[in-house]
């Protein structure tokens, strides 16, 4: 690998290992400090996740950012969070109880104070990624058994005629599925992924968490037990 040498000094003589996910990105986990990872990406396409990466980790909702360089490619550098993701079969085989804690955990992120968050509009995002042809049919790729890919321009008429009621009144997460997730023995222990996150609307979340149970417990039975939790005070349930 030809990395800039601030980044392999960073790394030294430390084992790393390819654990690249769906991104688009290049990540690798290096055994150094308890763990972290280097996701290796396009010029400028990290500085929204380091930013963001950032914010979340003063929130104490992400781990905190070790190094970020941007040169002929961005580099960013992460510290690992103990635990698994949502997907361990540890969580999956008790899907109520992961259902539950995962709404729960949504409910906390959409109460924070984020009155200083650096991306206060991601709503205007959306919508323009929503123009994009590309963007409607990768996003409509996974739930095409229950839409009908075919309709991804419908979508977008929707989307656009609908839009005055979506507000930018919670931080979001921009991506809530359960591989962005990291418990520890069913205890939280923070976000990742955060590239997307920023103050948008609740019900974008909400929407991807409904989605991501589905796809990863294979079955719809238990998108309402994490609305319940996801809505429970508000509701004002017990």
């Amino acid at each position: 690998m030809n990395l800039p040498d601030e980044i392999l000094n960073w790394i030294a003589d430390s084992p790393m290992y390819d654990s690249s996910g769906q991104s688009g990105a290049k990540t690798f986990f290096i055994e150094r400090d308890g763990g972290a990872y280097l996701k290796i990406a396009e010029h400028g396409t990290l500085y929204r996740a380091y930013q963001m990466q950032t914010y979340f980790s003063n929130k104490n909702m992400a781990p905190p950012v070790l190094h970020y360089m941007s040169t002929d490619k961005d580099y960013l550098i992460t510290k690992a969070l103990h635990g698994e993701d949502g997907t361990s079969d540890k969580y999956l085989s008790d899907p109520r109880r992961l259902s539950k804690l995962y709404g729960q955990t949504l409910r906390i992120l959409h109460e924070i104070d984020a009155s200083d968050c650096p991306f206060q509009d991601t709503i205007s995002d959306l919508l323009s990624m929503a123009e994009e042809n590309s963007f409607r049919q990768n996003h409509l790729d996974d739930i095409a058994e229950y839409i009908g890919i075919a309709k991804a321009k419908k979508c977008l008429y929707e989307i656009i005629a609908n839009k005055h009621i979506l507000k930018n009144d919670v931080l979001t997460h921009g991506d809530y599925c359960l591989p962005n997730i990291i418990l520890d023995d069913w205890a939280f222990e923070g976000f990742i992924d955060l590239a997307e996150g920023g103050i948008g609307d609740r019900h974008y979340d909400l929407a991807l968490g409904l989605w991501t149970l589905n796809w990863n417990l294979k079955s719809s039975k238990y998108g309402q037990v994490f609305l319940d939790g996801s809505f429970r005070k508000w509701l004002k349930r017990d």
